[in-house]
């Protein structure tokens, strides 16, 4: 990993505990993948930390431009170092530190922390045997700070808990009005006849960037994209339903809270969307049965 630009071993990172990240979560992130070593779509993922950074009044210690080329040659020294593989990268942005206390005024220094792991994305059989997920009700507040990045996911632990207690895959955040918004860490998608459908942005969602592009894709996969209000009873009806994030790319949902989606399996539409995904992201076609 590297902080502020230099690369340290994962045992000898250090920051202050007086690192506003630390005491409140406050911070924003990205997390980006490789393939074939190069970081994939790293503009976009900069692009939207930037907007991140300006909802919650952060200033960036660098711009886009010159993280992307930090990031780049982060890689490059991991490399020299003899690291091999995809990796997936992970850039941190917190306030900095600050004397105890709510107001972020006193940090005026950001910090960046870019971690870099080796590719664990979801193994061959989630993709061919499709995966189950449970929905949990929650209170958003709509805020100043909608749709950005953060680094406050306590939200998002306790569903992903839920998730693991009932051996599921995610866990699908719904308001307290019944109005299905996001995963923990995912978009989620519903295939109904000829519609690939999905959550509005505007509603409290990160509109993530592998989101835009399946929904990009979704005409040469024969569907017609469309952002609408979904309901937990509008996922039980569809005819398929898939997660999407920038490690899982288009995953098959089989089952929501015990009920099988469809005929219970992952449906063809589903990976016709994820080969179309990644025919346009120029890679190779995707696990098959």
């Amino acid at each position: 990993m590297a902080i502020d630009g230099v690369l340290v071993d994962p045992e000898r990172a250090v920051v202050s505990v007086y690192d506003r990240g630390f005491l409140y979560g406050d911070s924003i992130f990205e997390t980006i993948r490789t393939y074939a070593g190069e970081p994939f779509e790293l503009e976009a993922h900069l692009e939207r930390l930037a907007w991140s950074a300006e909802r919650v009044g952060l200033t960036l210690p660098l711009g886009p431009a010159a993280l992307a080329e930090e990031t780049r040659r982060l890689l490059a020294e991991i490399r020299a170092r003899g690291a091999s593989g995809e990796h997936t990268i992970r850039i941190m942005v917190t306030r900095g530190e600050g004397p105890m206390g709510l107001d972020p005024t006193p940090a005026v220094s950001a910090r960046r922390v870019v971690f870099l792991e080796p590719m664990k994305g979801p193994p061959p059989e989630a993709y061919l045997d499709g995966v189950s997920v449970i929905t949990v009700t929650t209170y958003r507040p709509s805020d100043a700070a909608r749709g950005a990045k953060v680094g406050n996911y306590l939200e998002s632990i306790l569903a992903i808990r839920e998730a693991r207690a009932a051996g599921a895959h995610e866990a699908l955040i719904v308001d307290t009005r019944g109005v299905v918004l996001e995963g923990t860490t995912s978009n989620v998608l519903a295939i109904k006849g000829g519609l690939l459908l999905t959550p509005p942005a505007t509603l409290t969602i990160l509109p993530g960037i592998t989101r835009k592009l399946v929904l990009a894709a979704a005409p040469d996969a024969g569907l017609v994209a469309r952002e609408v209000v979904l309901t937990t009873a509008d996922l039980l009806a569809a005819d398929e339903l898939l997660l999407t994030s920038t490690i899982r790319e288009v995953l098959p949902v089989v089952r929501v809270d015990g009920t099988p989606i469809g005929s219970g399996k992952p449906g063809p539409k589903t990976r016709t969307l994820h080969a179309a995904f990644r025919a346009r992201a120029g890679l190779e076609p995707p696990h098959s049965p």
